[in-house]
C-alpha cells in the first residue's frame, strides 16, 4: 500500500491534466464565443477551419498526452485508455454545457465558468465514488481478517 506522501504525489501530477483540459476546453468554447459574436468574419473556410480545430483540439490533446504517459512507462496501457477515455467524456461534457448556457441566452461570459463547474462537478463525483470503493474494499478485507482471526481462536480451543 502506498504511503500518504506517494498518494498526494501521485494526485499533485493529476492537478496538470486537470489544468491543460480547462485550458484547451476554454480555447475551445472561447472560439466558438468569438464565432457568434461575430468577431471573426464570415469568411467561409477560415471560419470552418477554425471551428474543427477548436472542437477537436481537447481531445487531440488528451489522447496525446494520455500516450505519452504510457510510452515513458508511466501508465500501462489499460491505464492510459481508461483515463483518456475519462478525461474526453469529461471534456465533451463540458463542452456540451457551456454550448447549452451559450444557447440558452445566458451569454458567453456565463459560458466558460458553466463549463468549468460541470468538470469539478464530475471530478467530484468520482473522487467520492472511488473513495467509497476503497473503504468498502478496506471493509470487506477487516471483514475477511476478523473472520479468520476468529476461525483460529475457536480452532486453537
Amino acid at each position: 500500500m502506498p504511503s500518504f506522501k506517494e498518494m498526494v504525489e501521485k494526485y499533485k501530477k493529476r492537478r496538470h491534466d486537470t489544468v491543460v483540459d480547462a485550458v484547451t476546453t476554454g480555447l475551445s468554447l472561447a472560439d466558438n464565443v468569438t464565432v457568434d459574436l461575430g468577431l471573426l468574419e464570415d469568411t467561409g473556410v477560415a471560419t470552418e477551419i477554425a471551428e474543427t480545430v477548436s472542437n477537436v483540439l481537447p481531445f487531440a490533446v488528451i489522447a496525446v498526452t494520455e500516450q505519452c504517459k504510457v510510452l515513458l512507462g508511466k501508465k500501462t496501457g489499460a491505464a492510459g485508455a481508461g483515463d483518456a477515455a475519462y478525461r474526453m467524456v469529461k471534456t465533451g461534457a463540458a463542452m456540451g454545457v457551456g454550448a447549452a448556457v451559450t444557447a440558452a441566452g445566458a451569454g458567453a461570459v456565463v459560458a466558460l465558468p458553466a463549463a468549468v463547474s460541470a468538470r469539478v462537478i464530475m471530478d467530484r463525483y468520482r473522487g467520492y465514488a472511488l473513495m467509497g470503493h476503497r473503504v468498502s474494499l478496506r471493509t470487506q478485507r477487516l471483514k475477511a481478517l476478523n473472520t479468520a482471526r476468529l476461525s483460529r481462536t475457536s480452532a486453537g480451543e
